[in-house]
């Protein structure tokens, strides 16, 4: 029996030209719609650690055109906190409710962190009413335990804006873009006083040059990406780690000088940082979720399931989402016990990439697995369709090419010459023919539009004679032979 691989050998083998780690590509969080995102995933041990802490003081950031005074230093839950007050992106509504609810802010400046290291991407939310297929909601147990984080929690793209907005006075302008930036400025005869950058750019900035940050202070066998990867280490070590790279960046006016040596050559930190893999003997486990919490988290994804069966496409995306997990799954489980590849898989799927489908025949194969709701009048199969379009629509050519397309058993969706005909029942399956409204520019049902109803009107009344031929060439407004609409070569 083969040995056990850890994750990281498994990423390595099934990702041989991948030069990153394993950590590094996983930084990340990765997660089903309605999955609670508990306090092992997001080591709330070291969020809390970090918080907490008070050995460490900061320099608070003043305003330049004020009266010289002496330096103000603060915590790094005050220094982070005030930045988030001072984003020119943060409502006047949330400082109200920062200033007023203690529990509420530290709840959300950890969120906030999160999204400033980049362990939440801006695919989140946070709150279960959310509707777009375009981000996967999330409860966050430990950090919404209060009934404005739980109501009204934001979701990752806008926290995100509002911490790009958290700049100092001179960045409006002339923002730093790199580490080294920061250090010119740290040394700068133009600072007087406070920090040179914000707390919130300097974390940016940190995590954007992670490589040389590891190679630079970390000691061996350890990199930056440990202090927030999910892992049983000790949380104290970690969050004292963070704030010690934290400090010297922001109030060491040597920090100009580690760019001055090559990043081989290690900086010892003050204080330094040590890290250890394994907790110590006795110690209690660290990031254990409460009853309570696992008992939100589950009433949570119960309201949510809900919200998601009103919303086909968030189904759809999960489904996909699933399919590639167990993909996935496969091959590692194939490099897990040293399967070799099935050739005739593999020939196979080569061919599949020979024979490729446009863009337009995929869309239309994906929406056909989607259920749909039937919107076609009673009786359409068995209707005269031959009439022409009422008059005084404008509705001339499409109409026409609608009614043809339902002559020749063909999806008027569809933008293709080289469509194969459909059998009836399958049309009464898909039962999606839509197009678009001139009027309002708006895609939906034929039958929902003015021109239907008067074209219904006039063959009740036998007013509408007149007939589309059935050999009639078949126009899809493809722009010529050979050229989709779409314009994928057929």
């Amino acid at each position: 029996m083969p040995p056990k691989r850890s994750a990281e050998e498994l990423h390595a083998l099934s990702h041989p030209r991948s030069k990153r780690s394993y950590k590094e590509t996983n930084w990340a969080v990765k997660k089903f719609d309605a999955e609670p995102l508990l306090r092992y995933d997001i080591q709330w041990q070291v969020l809390d650690h970090i918080f907490a802490d008070r050995s460490f003081r900061f320099t608070a950031p003043v305003d330049m055109k004020s009266a010289p005074a002496p330096p103000i230093y603060v915590n790094f839950d005050q220094l982070f906190l005030e930045a988030i007050l001072s984003s020119m992106k943060t409502t006047q509504s949330v400082r109200t409710k920062l200033i007023a609810n203690p529990e509420f802010a530290m709840n959300y400046c950890k969120i906030c962190l999160l999204i400033n290291t980049g362990r939440f991407n801006t695919t989140l939310a946070f709150y279960p009413n959310m509707r777009t297929a375009l981000r996967t909601y999330h409860p966050v147990p430990s950090l919404q335990t209060e009934d404005i984080s739980r109501k009204e929690m934001s979701d990752a793209p806008r926290l995100k804006a509002m911490l790009k907005a958290a700049i100092l006075d001179w960045e409006v302008k002339n923002p730093p873009t790199t580490l080294k930036d920061v250090a010119r400025r740290s040394v700068s005869p133009d600072l007087t006083r406070g920090p040179p950058t914000t707390v919130i750019e300097a974390i940016f900035l940190i995590f954007q040059e992670a490589s040389w940050v590891s190679e630079k202070y970390f000691p061996e066998g350890f990199d930056l990406w440990d202090i927030f990867f999910p892992s049983d280490m000790p949380a104290q070590p970690r969050a004292r780690a963070f704030l010690s790279l934290l400090h010297h960046i922001l109030e060491n006016k040597d920090f100009i000088s580690d760019f001055d040596t090559a990043p081989s050559e290690k900086r010892m930190l003050d204080p330094p940082i040590r890290l250890d893999r394994d907790p110590a003997p006795g110690m209690p486990k660290e990031n254990v979720d409460p009853p309570e919490e696992l008992e939100f988290a589950r009433q949570m994804k119960e309201l949510r399931d809900g919200v998601v069966k009103t919303v086909p496409a968030i189904q759809k995306k999960e489904e996909e989402a699933r399919e590639r997990l167990r993909k996935e799954t496969e091959r590692e489980q194939a490099v897990r016990t040293g399967e070799p590849a099935n050739p005739a898989k593999r020939s196979a799927t080569a061919g599949s990439r020979l024979r490729q489908m446009s863009t337009a025949r995929t869309l239309h194969k994906q929406e056909m697995l989607g259920v749909v709701r039937e919107i076609l009048p009673p009786d359409w199969e068995t209707a005269d369709w031959t009439s022409t379009e009422p008059k005084g629509s404008g509705l001339s050519v499409a109409w026409t090419q609608v009614k043809r397309d339902l002559l020749h058993n063909r999806d008027p969706d569809y933008d293709s010459d080289e469509e194969e005909p459909w059998a009836l029942n399958t049309l009464q399956r898909r039962a999606t023919l839509t197009m678009v409204n001139p009027a309002t520019g708006v895609r939906g049902p034929a039958k929902n539009m003015a021109e239907f109803q008067e074209w219904q009107r006039r063959r009740a009344n036998g007013l509408d004679e007149i007939q589309v031929q059935e050999d009639d060439p078949v126009d899809y407004g493809g722009g010529g032979d050979g050229v989709s609409e779409m314009g994928d070569d057929d």
